[in-house]
C-alpha cells in the first residue's frame, strides 16, 4: 500500500498542463515566423542540424523531472509489513451533541464548533487510549467505532455538524446506549465475549443537556453497572442564548416557537449532574477556553490503564529517495542533450513523426490523470473494506434468517448474537465509506454502497438522502441509475412515503424496463397507496360521523338543558305560590288570636270597671 505523508504538495503537479499548454504556443508562434521567411521544407534544408524531435525530448525531460521533484517532496510511504507492541490505556467513547441548540453563540464562533477544537486538542495529546465517537440529536449513531488512529478520529471531529443527524432534538439516553453498546464486543456462540478486555470504559457525553426525553439516568445507571463510567461536560449558561437559523433568503434569524417567540437555549446543568453521578463519574461545566477538556484529561489520569498486549500498528517507510534519485538521473540525461540533432538519434526513428506532438507528451498526458489519482489510495482502500464488512454482515443476517426460519428456542440466542455482530458490521462499513468519500466527495460507489449499508441499519431516511445526492450529483450510466432509484423507492417505501417511492420505480423502469423486482415493488407501493388512502378516507368519514354524534349529542343535552330550566322554573314558580298561601294562612291566624286576645282584654276590663262602682269609697279627711 502506498500513501503519501505531504499529499498536499501533489497539487504541484497542475504546474504540467500549464507548461505543456506553454509549450505548445511558444512553438506554434516559432512556426509560424518561420512560414514569413519562406517555405518549410526549404528552410530545414538551410537548418540541417536544426532537431524538433530533441527539442521535444528535451521539454518532456523537464517535466518528468519537475513530476518526480514533487513526489519526492509529498514524500512516498510503503508499509504493509505489521509491528506488535503493547499499549496502555482505556478506552474513551465521545458522545458529541449535534442538534440546533449546540449553535447558540454563548461560546465563540458557537457551541459546537469551540467543543470540537478543544476536543482535537484533547485528542492530540492522548497516548496510548482508544477512543470513538457518538454523534447524537433526536437520535445516535456510531460515526467512529473505537480505535487507536488518532488521524482518522480527527478528521472524523472536523466534519461533525448540525446536519450530521437528520432528526432534531437531544436524546442522551440512546447515544449512551450506543457508545455502550460499541465498546461492548459481541458474545461468540458459546455465550463468552469475544476478544474481551479489561480495558476501563468511559463515556464522555458533550452537550448543553437540553434533553427531550426522560431516560437518560436510568441508561447511565445501567451502564455504569458494567463497570463503565459516564462523564459529562455541559456546554452553554444557564442566562441562555438564542439559536441562529439561516433563512430562505440567505440572512441569518433567531429559531422562533409556534406563538412567534424567540426560543432561549439554555445549559440544563442538572440533568448532567444526575447522568453524571448515576454513571459514577464527573460533571465538568466547559469554559470558554478550553471546555472542559483539561480538567476532563486530568480526571481520567487519574484512572488505572491497563496494558494490553498484541496490538497491531501499521508501519510505514519513506521512499522519497526512489523519486529524488530518479529526477536527478534525468535532470543529468536532460544537460546531456543538445537542441541539434546527434548521431545516435537517428535510429531511434520512432520520434520521428509528428513534431508537434511527440510521443513522450502524449504518453504524459495518458499517465497524468492516473498519478493524481495517487492521493486517493487511502479512499480506495476504504471503500474496499467498507465492502468487506457490508458482505460479512450480510453473510451473518442471512445466517440469522436462517436460524429463525427453523423457529426452535434454542437457536434465539444465536440468532440474537448474529443480528447484534452484522449491525456493528454495518456502522463499520458505514464508517468506512465515509472514509472513501473525504477526498472523492461525490464518488458514487461509495455514496451508493453507504446507502446501502444505512438502509440496512433502518435508517431509511438518511440512506435515501445519500442516494439523492448521488443521483443529482454524479453522472450515471442506466444500468446504475436504475439500482439507484430502486433503491431509492425501497427507502421511501419503508418511511411510508408511497407516492414518493412510485415516482422512484417508476424512473428505475425507465432506465431499465425489464427489471422484475422494480415491477413488483412498484404494485406492492401503489397497493400500498390505496390502502393508506382508503384509511385516510376512512378516518375522514369517522371524523365527520364522530363529529355529527357530537353534534347531535350536544342537541340532546341543550335540549335536556332547556327542558331542566323549565322544569325548574315550574317548580319555583309552584313553591312561591304554595309559600305565599302558606303566609296569608299563618296571617289569617295571627289576626284571629290577635282579635280575641282584644275581645278577652275588653271583657276584663268590663269586669274590673264594675267592681270598682259597687265598692264603698271612704273619704280621707
Amino acid at each position: 500500500m502506498i500513501r503519501f505523508e505531504n499529499g498536499y504538495v501533489l497539487y504541484a503537479l497542475l504546474l504540467i498542463p500549464v507548461l505543456i499548454g506553454l509549450y505548445v504556443y511558444i512553438r506554434y508562434g516559432y512556426q509560424k515566423k518561420l512560414r514569413k521567411y519562406g517555405d518549410i521544407s526549404l528552410l530545414k534544408l538551410l537548418m540541417p542540424d536544426t532537431s524538433p524531435t530533441m527539442q521535444h525530448l528535451k521539454f518532456s525531460l523537464i517535466c518528468l523531472i519537475w513530476l518526480f521533484l514533487v513526489f519526492a517532496l509529498a514524500n512516498p510511504q510503503m508499509g504493509s509489513g505489521v509491528e506488535k507492541g503493547k499499549r496502555k490505556g482505556i478506552d474513551i467513547m465521545f458522545c458529541i451533541d449535534v442538534s440546533n441548540s449546540m449553535l447558540a453563540q454563548d461560546y465563540a464562533p458557537n457551541r459546537l464548533e469551540a467543543a470540537k477544537r478543544a476536543l482535537l486538542l484533547f485528542v492530540d495529546q492522548l497516548k496510548g487510549d482508544r477512543i470513538g465517537i457518538v454523534v447524537f440529536a433526536g437520535n445516535a449513531f456510531v460515526q467512529l467505532p473505537i480505535t487507536s488512529d488518532y488521524a482518522a478520529a480527527m478528521m472524523f471531529i472536523s466534519n461533525i455538524s448540525t446536519q450530521t443527524v437528520a432528526s432534531q432534538g437531544t436524546d442522551v439516553a440512546t447515544a449512551i446506549d450506543k457508545a455502550a453498546a460499541s465498546m461492548n464486543p459481541p458474545e461468540d456462540k458459546s455465550g463468552v465475549l469475544a476478544n474481551q478486555t479489561k480495558t476501563q470504559k468511559v463515556i464522555v457525553v458533550i452537550s448543553d443537556g437540553e434533553d427531550h426525553f426522560n431516560e437518560a439516568v436510568d441508561v447511565a445507571a445501567a451502564v455504569a453497572k458494567q463497570g463503565m463510567l459516564v462523564y459529562t461536560i455541559g456546554v452553554g449558561n444557564s442566562i441562555g442564548e438564542p439559536v441562529p437559523v439561516r433563512t430562505s433568503s440567505g440572512r441569518t434569524d433567531y429559531k422562533k416557537d409556534k406563538d412567534g417567540n424567540t426560543v432561549i437555549s439554555r445549559l440544563n446543568e442538572q440533568l448532567l449532574r444526575d447522568v453524571a453521578h448515576a454513571g459514577k463519574g464527573s460533571y465538568i461545566h466547559a469554559n470558554n477556553a478550553h471546555v472542559g477538556f483539561d480538567i476532563l484529561h486530568s480526571e481520567l489520569e487519574k484512572i488505572d490503564k491497563t496494558e494490553i498486549e498484541e496490538v497491531v500498528f501499521s508501519r510505514y517507510e519513506s521512499k522519497y529517495a526512489v523519486p529524488l534519485w530518479i529526477a536527478f538521473v534525468l535532470l543529468i540525461i536532460e544537460i546531456m542533450l543538445y537542441n541539434k540533432k546527434m548521431f545516435h538519434i537517428r535510429k531511434l526513428a520512432w520520434l520521428k513523426g509528428n513534431p508537434k506532438l511527440p510521443a513522450l507528451l502524449l504518453l504524459l498526458l495518458g499517465l497524468y490523470p492516473s498519478i493524481l489519482c495517487g492521493q486517493t489510495t487511502q479512499e480506495i482502500k476504504a471503500l474496499r473494506q467498507g465492502n468487506k464488512n457490508y458482505s460479512a454482515a450480510s453473510r451473518l443476517e442471512k445466517e440469522a434468517n436462517d436460524l429463525s426460519a427453523k423457529n426452535r428456542e434454542s437457536n434465539q440466542k444465536e440468532i440474537a448474537v448474529k443480528k447484534q455482530q452484522a449491525q456493528q458490521l454495518y456502522e463499520q462499513a458505514s464508517t468506512n465509506y465515509l472514509k472513501s468519500k473525504e477526498s472523492t466527495g461525490n464518488y458514487y460507489k461509495s455514496l451508493y454502497n453507504q446507502a446501502a449499508a444505512l438502509y440496512k441499519q433502518g435508517k431509511y431516511e438518511q440512506a435515501a438522502n445519500e442516494i439523492t445526492q448521488m443521483i443529482e450529483n454524479t453522472p450515471l450510466d442506466d444500468k446504475t441509475k436504475a439500482k439507484a432509484y430502486h433503491n431509492l423507492g425501497n427507502s421511501l417505501m419503508q418511511q411510508g412515503k408511497y407516492q414518493e417511492s412510485i415516482d422512484a420505480y417508476k424512473r428505475s423502469l425507465k432506465a431499465n424496463p425489464s427489471d422484475w423486482d422494480t415491477k413488483y415493488n412498484l404494485e406492492y407501493a401503489k397497493q400500498k397507496l390505496q390502502v393508506q388512502q382508503q384509511q385516510q378516507q376512512q378516518q375522514q368519514q369517522n371524523q365527520n360521523k364522530e363529529g355529527d354524534k357530537n353534534e347531535q349529542q350536544q342537541q340532546q343535552q341543550q335540549q335536556q338543558r332547556d327542558q331542566q330550566n323549565k322544569d325548574n322554573q315550574q317548580q319555583r314558580q309552584a313553591s312561591s305560590a304554595e309559600n305565599k298561601e302558606r303566609q296569608d294562612d299563618a296571617k289569617r291566624k295571627l289576626d284571629a288570636l290577635q282579635m280575641n286576645e282584644r275581645k278577652t282584654q275588653e271583657k276584663a276590663n268590663r269586669l274590673e270597671n264594675q267592681q270598682t262602682r259597687s265598692s264603698k269609697q271612704e273619704k280621707d279627711w
